[in-house]
């Protein structure tokens, strides 16, 4: 019995109720995570004068969570790999919804910092499990939608419910410095509820039959999805080295990463756009550009995405969307030399517009492929997704953390049009690179897409010469 046969039925099921559930509860974590990431961007530039934070008390306060969701996603991958998705799904939640409540009581920038390092270690681990849940137990017609879905739409909603939140609470005569532990403690709600949830999802059916190796569990989940009984008499355990995957697939792994990573370096600033680049061209009200911008770019871009992502595929989405990205970018560098830095009124509105196409542009791609885990997902076999996705959000970590480290300085010291056009330089780069080396995964099933039952039995057969060449040898030393 082949692995196609094995999931057939899961890759096959029609979308149900299910998967609806399945959607909603994996999702609901990058609600979180971006709610509370607009709430650092729109609120950053404030909360440095609230806390006198200055230098690398500034900086830190907007990457705190950047660093230790670096530790959560190889935490949260490794532990996912060897003792299950299960064993761990739903306490990434808990890092969330602790690192937001605590955050509306801290006192000073040092403990402001600590929660949102809290927090950033629930971001690495759902990152990372959010989508291997939601791509293992996805049918093939939709999954690409289903895994662009948390970022195209739940995403920009969560930046939305932030944004909205500060705009309301501003609009109610809310002082300052009440209204962002409000706005703070509103972001624990969503995750301190999905902790329950997430705890009660099955195992994942790949995880059962290719790492655990229990076929029973495998047909009751596959009975729970599908509610079709199921008879598999077949050891389906892989029996492959993890360390011959993680060799025959580090191309995949890296190439996955830095793509991940690049869409970071192509972020005119990252979590500091608002604060050094909306700010200084006279977009003054950051909380309603965030909000106009979310609306009118981020979310068309991402239902772009959503209607072509499983007609299309994921390789012309990424490059168009890196292409887009890219000649926005350059072109705001040629008129910040020109039009953008004279007085002249129209200047935000320009400004405005050409970040507004960076946002489609990164929608339509980068942000709901690689920066949705779909090539970490589908490129790399059940056996070492978990390691390997903690590997790709550890890189994507880091390169956020490059961006907010080298935008600034660039700003500094050569001016907000180089920092801005090396990026667009960069969405050129990361085209060529999507175009030219990341293979297509539409229509396939996760094993077809990794080539797993292919290079599983290419190492079976390399074991086997060796056991031969070894008998071999000891028969002719007697």
């Amino acid at each position: 019995m082949n692995l196609k046969d094995v999931f057939k039925p899961l890759d096959e099921a029609n979308f149900n109720i299910y998967h609806f559930r399945s959607l909603l509860i994996t999702t609901l974590g990058m609600f979180t995570i971006s709610y509370n990431t607009t709430f650092v961007s729109i609120e950053l530039k404030q909360l440095s004068h609230i806390f006198h934070a200055t230098g690398i008390l500034f900086i830190l306060l907007g990457t705190a969570s950047f660093w230790t969701a670096i530790a959560g996603a190889l935490l949260f991958g490794f532990i996912s790999n060897f003792k299950g998705r299960r064993a761990v799904y739903g306490f990434e939640c808990l890092f969330l919804a602790i690192g937001s409540l605590l955050g509306a009581f801290t006192t000073n920038a040092i403990e402001l910092i600590i929660t949102q390092m809290i927090f950033g270690i629930g971001i690495g681990g759902d990152f990372v499990l959010s989508p291997i849940v939601l791509g293992e137990f996805s049918e093939v017609r939709d999954r690409g939608k289903l895994l662009a879905f948390s970022v195209g739409v739940t995403g920009p909603l969560g930046s939305i419910a932030s944004a909205g939140t500060i705009l309301l609470l501003n609009a109610l005569n809310v002082p300052s410095n009440i209204s962002w532990r409000i706005v703070l403690a509103l972001g624990a709600i969503i995750p301190g509820s999905v902790v329950y949830l997430r705890r009660k999802v099955p195992e994942s059916p790949r995880y059962l039959a290719r790492i655990k190796g229990d076929v029973k569990g495998l047909e009751n989940v596959i009975k729970t999805v599908t509610k079709k009984d199921v008879t598999i008499n077949a050891n389906l355990m892989d029996k492959t080295p993890v360390l011959f995957y993680m060799i025959k697939y580090a191309w995949a792994i890296f190439i996955a990463g830095f793509l991940w990573f690049l869409d970071h370096m192509v972020n005119p600033g990252g979590v500091f756009e608002l604060a050094l680049v909306a700010y200084p061209l006279g977009i003054k009200n950051l909380a309603l550009f965030s909000l106009l911008i979310t609306l009118l770019a981020s979310i068309p871009g991402g239902i772009v995405n959503l209607l072509l992502i499983d007609r299309w595929g994921r390789k012309p989405l990424e490059a168009i969307g890196f292409i887009g990205m890219g000649a926005a970018l350059i072109l705001f560098f040629v008129l910040k030399i020109t039009v953008l830095k004279s007085p002249v009124g129209l200047v935000p509105l320009i400004a405005a517009l050409i970040l507004a196409g960076y946002h489609f542009f990164h929608n339509v791609g980068p942000a709901n492929v690689s920066a949705a885990g779909i090539f970490n997902v589908e490129l790399v076999p059940t056996k070492i997704r978990g390691i390997a996705s903690g590997i790709v959000v550890a890189i994507d970590r880091t390169g956020a953390l490059a961006n907010s480290a080298i935008f600034p300085f660039l700003v500094s010291n050569f001016g907000l049009g180089l920092a801005v056009g090396i990026g667009g330089f960069l969405g050129v780069l990361a085209a060529i690179i999507t175009l030219f080396i990341v293979p297509e995964t539409k229509g396939k099933s996760l094993e077809e897409a990794s080539k797993e039952e292919e290079v599983a039995k290419l190492a079976e057969s390399l074991s086997s010469q060796s056991s031969n060449q070894k008998g071999s040898s000891d028969e002719i030393n007697e």
